[in-house]
């Protein structure tokens, strides 16, 4: 039985811009609720504490302008397109390599450590070898990707940066700031389909 869960609870909102209603969904999650194992007492126990602490973090999230614990199914009025300055918008970050160096020394090293104990156990010397390689093809791939794919990420980067400080900007010149009513006696938990 799946029992990984999104926290959903539906919002209606005034367009600062526009003034036009418009209504969606605030996601929280995945979040893993209980197992099979616990009785349905128990379980609607979980249940309610995580609607709980879930109303708890995305009201606080929606105060301070985060976006930790939740995602929102409209981030733009259907109308205007106007994003609302209650959704907050992450800054985005430079593209960063160094997980791949590190899984692709870790994985050649264990590889070239796997060949070695199987076919060349007495040889130190061929151990040498074989480490040196792998630490070789560890650091040489993942630099030939990042160089290949540099100007695309770093073109995708500007333009993400370019969004950020146009919203930013908007932000600023934007004399109506509105909050959601979020309906949380509507709240429910909806099944992740894998």
């Amino acid at each position: 039985m799946n029992n990984m869960y999104y926290f959903e609870v539906p919002y209606t909102c005034n367009c600062e811009v526009c003034g036009k209603q418009f209504s969606g969904t605030i996601k929280r999650g995945p979040l893993q609720i209980g197992s099979n194992v616990l009785s349905t007492g128990m379980q609607a126990g979980m249940n309610s504490a995580e609607m709980k602490l879930s109303k708890r973090l995305i009201e606080g999230d929606i105060a301070n302008g985060t976006s930790k614990y939740f995602t929102a199914s409209l981030y733009n009025c259907p109308s205007c397109t106007a994003r609302q300055s209650w959704i907050p918008m992450v800054k985005p970050k430079k593209p960063s390599y160094i997980s791949l160096y590190i899984a692709g020394v870790v994985g050649f090293s264990l590889l070239a450590l796997l060949i070695w104990a199987i076919f060349f156990f007495d040889n130190p010397i061929i151990f040498a070898i074989l480490m040196s390689l792998a630490i070789f093809f560890g650091i040489f791939l993942p630099y030939r990707s990042q160089k290949k794919n540099k100007t695309e990420e770093r073109r995708g980067y500007e333009e993400d940066c370019e969004k950020y400080l146009k919203y930013v900007e908007d932000m600023k010149n934007r004399k109506v700031h509105n909050k959601p009513e979020i309906n949380w006696s509507l709240a429910r938990h909806t099944p992740v389909n894998f």
